[in-house]
């Protein structure tokens, strides 16, 4: 089975050569799994259609990405339909399942606030996203280049347009800078005191399992989960060998490995620890923006790109 994606998911070449012999143990196969690191989700899911398109056999025999990621494909009609409930143990959530069996999600993340807990404490410490607008925070902290996530909270059935927007403009007087979402070393460092807003949780959570002085808070007052999904090109090389892939992962020891690479599972898996997270939240009366493929169906991608492409104008040309 071949495996084209970034470093970043499963820790790479190390965590899949770790995925690859469990399942090798687990059901006695001698599975060759080749990984090479490839481009971004972005670029990739060009690919996928394009390969499809040009009657090439998919360099990737699992398409890894967000929802978003996944519309140029299914556009495409490039992604397998699996009747995943008739055979797959793991997948009998049909929650899991997205755009008719094309696509299954493996693991949750929740874009959110990542603080260094050395620098923000007592009042300072952040519990939504307009706290960071109060004048005690100015300069302190960074946001991202590529504005993430902020298009997921301008949509008409969560904040709106318009107080989205507003909200970003106020924010990039508060910035002292852009960094990527994985550089919170520039976070324990002291060069800034928050992240606003951190992709997902992951990082921090590491960082912290690592001693780091990081937390992470996700923002009540605008919840999202973003699944991340696993597909099958249809002119994938070993579409069986990435089907039994993509069910090992949510199996309970698949999800385990996964939380341990990236501090991140799914959270319609039982005992999932990112659900526990939601769970607090939810609790309280919080309702998730679920970024899922019906989000993208619902929302147009157009005006979800339009959207996207003038936060990163004002937090970039402060």
């Amino acid at each position: 089975m071949s495996l084209v994606w970034g470093e970043g998911t499963l820790e790479g070449a190390e965590g899949i050569g770790r995925a690859a012999q469990a399942i090798n143990q687990r059901y006695g196969l001698n599975l060759d799994v080749k990984f090479t690191p490839g481009p971004s989700m972005s670029t990739m899911m060009g690919r996928v259609a394009q390969e499809y398109q040009a009657g090439r056999t998919a360099a990737s025999d699992v398409f890894v990405g967000y929802a978003n990621n996944l519309i140029p494909p299914l556009q495409a009609d490039a992604l397998e339909a699996v009747d995943w409930a008739s055979w797959a143990p793991n997948v009998q959530d049909p929650r899991m399942v997205a755009a008719g069996g094309t696509a299954v999600a493996v693991q949750s993340s929740l874009p959110g606030i990542a603080y260094n807990t050395s620098r923000l404490t007592g009042d300072l410490v952040p519990r939504g996203l307009e706290d960071m607008l109060k004048p005690a925070y100015k300069g302190r902290i960074a946001s991202t280049p590529y504005a993430a996530s902020f298009d997921q909270i301008a949509v008409p059935e969560a904040w709106g347009e318009q107080r989205a927007t507003e909200y970003v403009e106020r924010l990039a007087g508060q910035v002292a800078g852009l960094i990527r979402c994985n550089e919170l070393e520039r976070l324990t460092s002291g060069e800034f005191d928050a992240l606003v807003l951190a992709c997902s949780q992951g990082p921090a959570l590491k960082a912290q399992a690592q001693g780091a002085p990081i937390a992470y808070v996700i923002p009540a007052d605008a919840p999202i989960m973003k699944p991340l999904y696993m597909a099958i090109p249809k002119n994938a090389a070993h579409p069986n060998a990435a089907k039994l892939w993509i069910d090992y992962l949510l199996s309970p020891e698949g999800q385990a490995m996964i939380y341990e690479s990236s501090y991140e599972d799914s959270h319609l898996v039982p005992g999932s620890k990112t659900a526990a997270r939601m769970e607090q939240l939810q609790a309280a009366g919080v309702k998730f923006i679920q970024a899922d493929v019906a989000f993208y169906e619902r929302n147009d991608e157009r005006e979800q790109t339009r959207l996207l492409n003038n936060f990163v104008r004002i937090l970039t040309q402060k």
